[in-house]
C-alpha cells in the first residue's frame, strides 16, 4: 500500500514533543510493510516548519533539535524508511489548481495544502494521512482516501 504522509504526520513523527507524536508513531509501526512517500515538496515543507518551530522568541524547539530533526528525516529518506518519488510539476499544479477551482469556495484550503493533496492524487496513492482535519476534508473531497491517525 502506498501512503501520502503530510507535513504534520513527518513532523510529528520525528519530532518527540509534539501532540501527535504517539499516534504518528503508532501509525507507522503499523504499517511497516507499506511505502511511506517523500517527495521534493515534503523536503521544502517538512524542513522548513521545523526551522520555523526554532525561531521567534518563544521557540517550540531549539535549533539544534530541529537540525538533527531535519538530519534524521533525510537519513530516513537514504536509508529507505521512506521511499523518495517525484511527479511531474507541471501535472501536480495543474491538479492543484483544479482541486481549488471545485472545493476553494466551500472548503478552508491553503496553498501548500493543495500542493500535498495534489502530489498525492498525481502519485495515485492508496492513503492520504494527516493530523489537519482541513486538509484531509479536502483530500477526500478530491476523492483520496484520508485517514488521521488515532
Amino acid at each position: 500500500m502506498t501512503i501520502y504522509p503530510d507535513t504534520t504526520f513527518y513532523v510529528a513523527l520525528r519530532f518527540f514533543d509534539d501532540t501527535h507524536h504517539e499516534a504518528a508513531t503508532d501509525c507507522f509501526e503499523q504499517h511497516g510493510e507499506d511505502l511511506f512517500l517523500w517527495s521534493p515538496w515534503h523536503r521544502v515543507e517538512v524542513c522548513n516548519a521545523l526551522r520555523q518551530f526554532a525561531r521567534g522568541a518563544q521557540p517550540v524547539v531549539r535549533e539544534a533539535d530541529a537540525r538533527r530533526i531535519i538530519h534524521r528525516l533525510e537519513t530516513d529518506v537514504r536509508v529507505g524508511y521512506f521511499q523518495h518519488i517525484e511527479a511531474d510539476w507541471r501535472n501536480v499544479l495543474r491538479r492543484a489548481y483544479e482541486i481549488s477551482a471545485a472545493h476553494g469556495l466551500s472548503l478552508a484550503c491553503r496553498s501548500a495544502d493543495l500542493l500535498h493533496v495534489a502530489y498525492a492524487d498525481v502519485l495515485g496513492v492508496e492513503w492520504f494521512v494527516s493530523f489537519d482535519d482541513d486538509q484531509l476534508a479536502l483530500a477526500r473531497a478530491a476523492g483520496l482516501q484520508a485517514l488521521r491517525p488515532r
